[in-house]
């Protein structure tokens, strides 16, 4: 016998009137999750997430993606001046965006030469984009400059990655086919002195060990005064499971990987109107 199908309303079924009363923190992953297909923020969620602030809580978009390119989406929702950025390696606070970590220059220049190599031996569609809290840089142009400018708007091409002298708190590495055989032959050799997070197909992040979008959400509760059972988290991919340990209220988009299904206390069936039902009923039950 086969089993119902997920929908916005029977998720909605299964969670309690009033279970979400005491949310005070709803933080959210971007890409994949509340961003529609075309990776624009729908007018209508900026409306509901603006409420939710009205409302007193606080809502934190949480990607991979550097602040800028976060801030650009959310440029019609003013009231949003906290994000996580770069899988963790930012924390914005009003406004004002810190490093939590940053990587040891020559551990970069590593890096950087061994995807470089890897990228001409194997006829790879590949680059490193190396990261700073607000600039980002590449030795390329065409098709991965365009990837790359997606999500990191202040970006700026040079001739050799190496010649970069400001903090890194970030390598991406953007493959446009995908980052599987990066990670077999290169970000393993690299695992056990940096954290290697996958973020979609395309790309993958090397930061400071221990440096994650979860642990970037647990200082921000800290700082915040706010608990796991006052916090949703809605999420996707690899990137974001570290997350879904720090929130009593977990929701997984259908699309999500195995690994974050299996933790996610609830599964939605798709991205946008499922979030937004979410989100209204977190509305509904704090003005109750």
């Amino acid at each position: 016998m086969s089993s119902s199908p997920v929908t916005a309303a029977s998720v909605l079924d299964d969670l309690a009137r009033g279970a979400l009363a005491g949310v005070k923190l709803v933080v959210s992953d971007l890409d994949g999750t509340l961003l529609a297909p075309d990776r624009t923020l729908p007018a209508s969620t900026g409306g509901l997430v603006a409420e939710l602030v009205a409302a007193g809580l606080t809502f934190v978009p949480a990607s991979g993606r550097a602040h800028a390119s976060q801030a650009e989406l959310f440029a019609d929702v003013p009231v949003i001046d906290t994000y996580i950025a770069d899988n963790g390696a930012v924390l914005v606070e009003h406004g004002e965006a810190r490093a939590t970590a940053t990587l040891d220059h020559a551990f970069v220049h590593e890096l950087v030469d061994a995807v470089r190599h890897h990228a001409q031996a194997e006829g790879r569609r590949s680059t490193a984009v190396v990261c700073g809290t607000e600039e980002a840089w590449v030795e390329v142009d065409g098709e991965l400059w365009d990837e790359a400018l997606n999500y990191h708007p202040h970006l700026t091409r040079v001739s050799r990655l190496e010649d970069v002298t400001d903090d890194v708190i970030k390598v991406a590495i953007v493959d446009l086919d995908s980052t599987e055989a990066i990670d077999r032959d290169v970000l393993v050799h690299f695992a056990e002195r940096a954290q290697v997070t996958r973020s979609g197909t395309h790309w993958a992040d090397v930061t400071a060990l221990g440096v994650t979008k979860g642990q970037a959400l647990r200082d921000l509760q800290a700082r915040l005064g706010v608990g796991p059972d006052e916090t949703v988290v809605f999420g996707d991919h690899m990137n974001d499971l570290e997350m879904f340990g720090e929130a009593t209220h977990s929701f997984a988009v259908a699309h999500a990987q195995p690994a974050i299904l299996d933790v996610a206390r609830h599964r939605l069936p798709d991205v946008v109107e499922p979030v937004q039902a979410v989100i209204r009923r977190i509305l509904e039950d704090v003005s109750a």
